[in-house]
């Protein structure tokens, strides 16, 4: 076989892998673009500290596009991200594809792996371990930096991620020590006015996903779904906080139970949650 016929399908796959990774690119510009305008133009005049954290958008891996099932998983919120200052800049040179993309990078650098440390209950932890196993990966394995050099590392590059708020709740605000400073009527009004991120429906339009999983019970679902035509299950699972629901427009599969800092509340630990989720998907 001549070298050029070796090349040019893969060059052809290459071509085709960053097409599918533009599209999706431009589907959650058009998506986001409108929120992210009105959530300032309803915002400015507020004047809330300007490196309080501002709108966490969903976004993906950069190997999203070319998995062979499209995976999104969703936390609670995140603690600490892009202050306000950085997102009403870029509303003032309409650029808002500069916030989009800053929001994809920390991700796209396996940001989680130093944030996570291994927590024993935490988000990444239970996320990339259930992302590994539902690729047949048992192996016990640490998410924390030592995780950079592992011969699985490029398996972790596929998937999505966000939250069920957009913006800080208050116990996280609390945790970091920021709440006892900050002025609650504005943060108030501002996490109002953020609402309009907080659907999956966004995400679904955006990025198509196959598989969603959702880790924050204390979410209402009805908001959360809104917008979303769908069938729910009920299951008898984690002491009845496990609930599945298929999209029927778009024929995804949404997976809903604890948060992972709840599991030891509930008689679980990740590995646990990870068998149960499992036996369902």
């Amino acid at each position: 076989m001549w070298a050029d016929e070796i090349l040019i399908p893969n060059l052809h796959k290459a071509l085709l892998v960053a097409c599918n990774f533009m599209t999706t690119r431009h589907s959650a510009k058009s998506i986001f673009d409108p929120l992210l305008r009105q959530f300032c133009q309803d915002t400015e005049q507020i004047e809330i500290d300007e490196n309080f954290s501002s709108i966490f958008l969903p976004h993906i891996m950069s190997g999203y596009d070319k998995a062979d099932k499209k995976i999104f998983y969703f936390g609670r919120d995140t603690n600490g991200w892009l202050p306000t200052k950085n997102l009403m800049q870029n509303f003032k040179d309409q650029r808002f594809d500069n916030y989009i993309d800053e929001t994809r990078s920390w991700i796209n650098d396996y940001g989680f792996l130093d944030y996570n440390k291994n927590a024993a209950y935490g988000f990444w932890t239970l996320t990339m371990k259930l992302h590994l196993r539902l690729k047949g990966i048992t192996d016990n394995i640490s998410i924390d930096k030592t995780f950079y050099d592992h011969d699985h590392i490029d398996l972790l590059n596929d998937f999505g991620y966000g939250n069920t708020n957009a913006i800080e709740v208050q116990q996280s605000l609390q945790n970091q020590g920021i709440w006892q400073t900050l002025d609650k009527s504005k943060y108030r009004q501002v996490k109002d006015k953020s609402k309009i991120f907080d659907k999956l429906i966004h995400s679904i339009k955006a990025y198509q996903p196959d598989l969603v999983f959702i880790f924050n019970w204390a979410c209402n679902e009805k908001l959360f779904l809104d917008g979303l035509n769908y069938k729910e299950e009920k299951l008898d699972l984690v002491k009845n906080q496990f609930w599945v629901y298929t999209l029927h427009d778009t024929n995804t599969k949404v997976i809903w139970t604890i948060h992972p800092r709840t599991l030891s509340f509930n008689g679980y630990n990740t590995d646990e949650l990870i068998d149960t989720i499992l036996n369902v998907v």
